[in-house]
């Protein structure tokens, strides 16, 4: 429905006679729209995930997540248009955390950082990312994802995560003057 309507024109009678259920069914397993929309954002990025975990890479595992975003295009595009765009900010912010975490724990498993530490250094680079995906995606995603995903991973990648965590532990160390 996202691809024919904004969100805000969307009912739950709408989505219910759509799928061939009752509102009441609908009920049972929601409490509203955005409660579905949410349950379906992650759902989807649980997918997608799946589809890669046979991927080693970085870059494939950023660009089969482009090329899913792509695919959901004129939903993504509502959403963020809607009342409701901190859902899509949240997935988008939860994926890329997720692989950039996932990147950093398997190519760097021995990584003397505290969790204070790590935790800041995964936060700044996701929202960085983040960042750049919703642009992309408010600009009518016209980058191709693969030039994209190049572009993200000359700065966001393992090694200049553990620089930083090293630069971060080093400064720890310094006395304030």
């Amino acid at each position: 429905m996202l691809r024919q309507k904004p969100l805000s024109k969307i009912t739950v009678t709408d989505i219910a006679e759509d799928c061939g259920v009752s509102r009441m069914t609908f009920y049972y397993h929601f409490k509203d729209i955005y409660d579905l929309i949410e349950w379906t954002l992650k759902d989807n990025a649980e997918q997608i995930l799946a589809q890669c975990q046979d991927t080693d890479s970085s870059e494939q595992l950023f660009l089969a997540f482009l090329h899913a975003l792509q695919e959901n295009k004129p939903e993504l595009i509502n959403l963020l248009r809607s009342m409701r765009r901190e859902e899509v900010e949240r997935y988008l912010y939860e994926m890329t955390h997720r692989l950039l975490e996932d990147g950093l724990s398997e190519q760097a498993p021995h990584l003397e950082a505290t969790p204070e530490d790590r935790a800041f250094v995964l936060d700044f680079y996701t929202y960085a990312s983040t960042g750049i995906l919703l642009a992309w995606i408010q600009n009518g995603m016209t980058t191709d994802p693969q030039v994209l995903v190049k572009q993200l991973l000359s700065f966001v990648n393992v090694e200049d995560m553990k620089n930083a965590l090293e630069r971060l532990r080093q400064n720890r160390a310094k006395p304030v003057s």
